[in-house]
C-alpha cells in the first residue's frame, strides 16, 4: 500500500504551505506523502473521511507548564494535548538548573507529546513557596547554571525564562532582564521569554534590552505597564517598534494574563500577537477560563482575527520559534504527519477571560480528530 492513513474531503487551511481548500492527505511513515484534490483510496490501509472539517497541521502551543512544582500536567500532558489537537508543545520556564533533570526524565519516560523547554534563570523553577517568586531572591538567579543547561540539552531546552513582574525579581530595575539576556548569550544567542505582566516599571524600559527574536509573553494582560501603558487605550509606540524589529509578542492566555477590552482594542488598532498559546496548568485546564488552544483561538476569532492567521500563529509560527521549521506545524510533503481534524461549531458559547468578563461566541472550534507522526492519536467520541 502506498499509504498508511488517507485523510478524505476536508478543508485544508495551511498557510504557512499556502494550502487551502477540500484536499485528501495521504501519511506514510509518520510523514506526510501527498496533498491534492483526490488521491486514490484503494491505496490506503485506512480512510478516514474529513469531509465537512477543517484539516489544520497539528496545532503548536508554545507556552504551556509541564513540570510547576515539579508536577502540574506532568504525566497528563499527552491527554490535556491530544484531546485538543495538540502535537507539539513548549514548557515555558518551569524548571530551572536544579531541577531541569526531573522535566528530562518525565519526558523522556512518561510523554508522547513533542516538547521543548525554555529554562528558568532561577535555578529552583517556578516553585510555589510563601516566601516570594522564584527570583525574588537574587541568589536563586543562576547564569551560568541556567546556560550550561542549554548547551547540553540542545534536543529539548532552546531559550532563557525571566518572569518579571510584582514580587518575581529581586529589585524593580531592568537588571533581570539583562542579565536574562547575558545568559542567552551565553547559551549561544538563543531566545529569552519575558513574562510581562503587571511590570512595575514600563514595559519600553524592558524590551530596551531585548534582540530580535526574544519573546514578550502574555501581551494581552489588562494589568500595569503593558503594551498600551497605563492609560491603556493607545498602543504604545515603543511596542510597535518592536514587533516591527522582530521581537515576538506572545498572547499566552493564563489565569491572569488574558484581557478581552485589551484585546479588542489592540486588534482594533492592528497589532496582532506573533503566536497564540495557553499558558496551561492544570488548574486552568480543568477550571478554565483557558481550557485548551482551540478555546483561545476561538476567542481571538470572536475578535475579528482571520482563520488564517489565527492558524498560522499556532501552528507554523511557533514551530519556526521552536526549531522545527519545515518539519512541524505544517502540512507539506515530507513533514511530520501530525494533523488536526476540527469542527468550526456555530452557535452561543460563553467564553471568559482572565478577569471575569465574558462574550458570547459565535463559532468555536471542537477538535475531532489527531494524528501525531501518522498515527490516530485521539478520535472525538461521538455525541
Amino acid at each position: 500500500m502506498k499509504y498508511d492513513l488517507l485523510l478524505t474531503g476536508g478543508e485544508v487551511i495551511d498557510p504557512s504551505a499556502g494550502l487551502r481548500g477540500v484536499m485528501d492527505i495521504g501519511i506514510a511513515g509518520g510523514k506526510i506523502a501527498a496533498i491534492a484534490p483526490s488521491l486514490p483510496a484503494n491505496e490506503a490501509r485506512r480512510t478516514i473521511s474529513a469531509k465537512g472539517r477543517l484539516v489544520t497541521p497539528g496545532l503548536v502551543d508554545i507556552h504551556a507548564h509541564v513540570f510547576v512544582n515539579a508536577h502540574d500536567m506532568g504525566i497528563h500532558t499527552d491527554q490535556c494535548c491530544r484531546t485538543s489537537g495538540v502535537t507539539t508543545l513548549c514548557d515555558a520556564g518551569s524548571t530551572g538548573s536544579s531541577n531541569f533533570a526531573g522535566l528530562r526524565h518525565m519526558l523522556d519516560h512518561e510523554v508522547r507529546t513533542r516538547v521543548r523547554a525554555f529554562v528558568n534563570l532561577s535555578a529552583i523553577g517556578i516553585t510555589g513557596t510563601s516566601r516570594g517568586g522564584e527570583l525574588s531572591h537574587f541568589p536563586y538567579a543562576d547564569p551560568e547554571g541556567c546556560a550550561r543547561i542549554i548547551l547540553e540539552n540542545p534536543d529539548l531546552a532552546i531559550g532563557v525564562k525571566l518572569r518579571y513582574g510584582p514580587g518575581l525579581v529581586w529589585e524593580y530595575s531592568t537588571e533581570p532582564v539583562k542579565l536574562a539576556r547575558k545568559t542567552a548569550e551565553m547559551a549561544g544567542g538563543v531566545p529569552m521569554m519575558m513574562h510581562i505582566t503587571d511590570s512595575p516599571i514600563p514595559l519600553p524600559d524592558l524590551i530596551e534590552h531585548m534582540k530580535p527574536g526574544d519573546i514578550v509573553t502574555h501581551c494581552y494582560h489588562g494589568r500595569a505597564h503593558g503594551i498600551m501603558g497605563q492609560e491603556k487605550q493607545f498602543l504604545l509606540k515603543e511596542v510597535v517598534e518592536a514587533q516591527k524589529a522582530g521581537i515576538i509578542f506572545d498572547c499566552a492566555h493564563g489565569r491572569s494574563h488574558f484581557n478581552f477590552r485589551m484585546i479588542e482594542r489592540a486588534l482594533d488598532q492592528g497589532f496582532l500577537p506573533d503566536t497564540i498559546s495557553t499558558d496551561l496548568t492544570m488548574t486552568s485546564a480543568t477550571r478554565g477560563p483557558v481550557w485548551d488552544l482551540p478555546t483561545t483561538m476561538s476567542k481571538l476569532l470572536h475578535f475579528g482575527m482571520s482563520l488564517d492567521d489565527v492558524i498560522r500563529r499556532a501552528t507554523s509560527a511557533p514551530a519556526k520559534i521552536m526549531g522545527y521549521e519545515g518539519t512541524v506545524g505544517t502540512l507539506k510533503p515530507g513533514a511530520n504527519a501530525d494533523i488536526s481534524v476540527f469542527e468550526l461549531r456555530d452557535g452561543n458559547f460563553e467564553m471568559r477571560d482572565s478577569d471575569g468578563d465574558t462574550i458570547i461566541a459565535k463559532r468555536r472550534l471542537l477538535a475531532q480528530l489527531t494524528v501525531k507522526e501518522g498515527r490516530v492519536w485521539y478520535e472525538r467520541p461521538a455525541e
